[in-house]
């Protein structure tokens, strides 16, 4: 028999008014309510998702009931002494739970449930995510927003119940300025992506800063523009492609009116004129490029974006202003210390503790490495200066890196000295460089080899030697 210090765990195939009976059961027998779960939710959160009322398919007739019974469930759990800002397992809370309701429908209960929850102490600064970003549609994945109470077909009063959710937040002591966990967006940049005037303004007349900058240099204007945070492209975890939503056009009218700079950059150089031709968001740029214009900030190099497009006759009759001269900055004098401290460091490396067993990495493979670091780190090789080049050694790929950068992953890429580790019957000299998110190998030079027989140090040198002059210009 469950006591009131027992944890009792449900499951939702025993059905939704199973559940109901059932939690109702252990909460009037003394069960504490946040002893008790739903599979992997608490009760409270449960009860506070209007969608369970959905779940296995009931006819419409009987949604309200069910929602009715919810709600009902919630209010005897606070008064039981649930909390209405407890984490399950790190998940959301229960208030969060209430304001993820909004985003995809307008359910006749969600504004009393969410003031149920508020009035019972839930607490809008403990959610995972920020309330006021959850309430407006912010989703789990890296880009995600819910835009439904804003789009044009959203169901009648289904965008007044979010105004309201949002009253009673910032009511509650909701930060309207609160960034999601990635700090990718707050309420304002969300808006923005939505492209909703109405609730830019919204939220402007609610106190919000239509200025405001991520930590990244990114404000609505490039919101409203294109795909500021790269979803496209984005391999960094899981993440939705990115979509034009509302009206861009229009949202970026107000925004530029509010005094938002068309000119700015965020940290990746990106400025809304750029960010909008990526997208193909033309109509949204050529707006951007009259703002520009009237600033006399709109660039030859802005103008180009246009050509062979339907917009490019407009533009080009908007007329551009030369960039501003920078003053140039005297280059400091490199002294090729760090450069030769990196060579110094790196046959250390390659004789160091590894996680290899010596059939991973033999001692003839070890041998062959530092006696081409020794080689070359003499500066008998033009072609290959220590005191131009750094040189990095990777013990996961057992390999060497020659670069004009401190990191060799770059740009300008680096000249690689690899081995074959599988079979050891190969040993190549690349160069390789980065390409937007790739690295690409631009040419190779292989030697076939017999394992535990690497090819002469003079044959590695010369060929590491022929790729430094070739593609890091190491000679003039």
């Amino acid at each position: 028999m469950a006591t009131s210090s027992s944890s009792v765990t449900l499951e939702y195939d025993i059905g939704f008014d199973t559940l109901i009976a059932e939690i109702e059961r252990l909460v009037r027998s003394g069960v504490h309510p946040d002893r008790i779960s739903v599979s992997r939710e608490s009760a409270m959160q449960w009860a506070c998702s209007a969608r369970w009322a959905y779940y296995d398919r009931p006819d419409d007739a009987s949604v309200p009931g069910r929602v009715d019974a919810q709600f009902a469930l919630l209010r005897l759990m606070l008064e039981k002494g649930g909390d209405p800002n407890r984490r399950k397992n790190r998940n959301s809370t229960p208030l969060a739970e209430c304001c993820t309701e909004f985003s995809s429908h307008a359910e006749h209960r969600a504004l009393e449930r969410l003031a149920l929850i508020l009035a019972a102490g839930g607490d809008p600064r403990k959610t995972k995510g920020p309330a006021l970003c959850l309430v407006l549609g912010l989703g789990d994945m890296r880009g995600e927003i819910f835009s439904m109470p804003f789009r044009e077909d959203a169901p009648a009063g289904h965008a007044e119940a979010v105004y309201q959710a949002v009253d009673l937040l910032l009511q509650a002591g909701a930060d309207i300025e609160a960034m999601d966990h990635r700090e990718l967006v707050n309420p304002v940049l969300m808006a923005a992506s939505m492209g909703s005037v109405p609730l830019l303004r919204f939220l402007k007349d609610h106190g919000a800063n239509v200025q405001f900058t991520t930590p990244a240099g990114t404000n609505a204007l490039m919101h409203s523009a294109g795909d500021v945070d790269g979803l496209d492209q984005s391999r960094a975890g899981i993440s939705v492609a990115w979509r034009r939503e509302g009206d861009p056009v229009a949202t970026t009218r107000q925004l530029l009116e509010w005094g938002l700079n068309p000119a700015a950059a965020n940290a990746r150089g990106r400025t809304p004129l750029r960010l909008a031709v990526s997208a193909g968001n033309l109509d949204v740029a050529v707006v951007l490029a009259e703002a520009l214009a009237a600033r006399g900030q709109l660039l030859a190099a802005d103008v180009r974006l246009f050509r062979g497009t339907p917009q490019q006759e407009a533009v080009d009759a908007l007329g551009t202003s030369a960039p501003p001269k920078k003053a140039s900055k005297p280059k400091p004098v490199a002294d090729g210390a760090a450069q030769r401290a990196s060579w110094a460091r790196a046959p250390g490396l390659i004789d160091g503790p590894t996680d290899w067993q010596p059939r991973q990495y033999p001692q003839w493979l070890r041998d062959s490495l530092k006696a081409v670091v020794e080689r070359m780190a003499s500066g008998a090789d033009s072609r290959v200066p220590p005191g131009l080049l750094y040189l990095e050694y990777d013990g996961h790929s057992r390999s060497l890196h020659l670069s004009r950068t401190k990191s060799y992953f770059s740009r300008s890429g680096a000249v690689e000295l690899q081995t074959q580790v599988l079979d050891w019957k190969k040993m190549t000299v690349r160069f390789a460089q980065l390409d937007g998110d790739d690295w690409v190998r631009r040419e190779e030079i292989d030697f076939p080899m017999e394992p535990g027989m690497p090819p002469a140090t003079d044959v590695l040198c010369d060929a590491i030697g022929q790729l430094c002059a070739r593609y890091l210009n190491t000679q003039p």
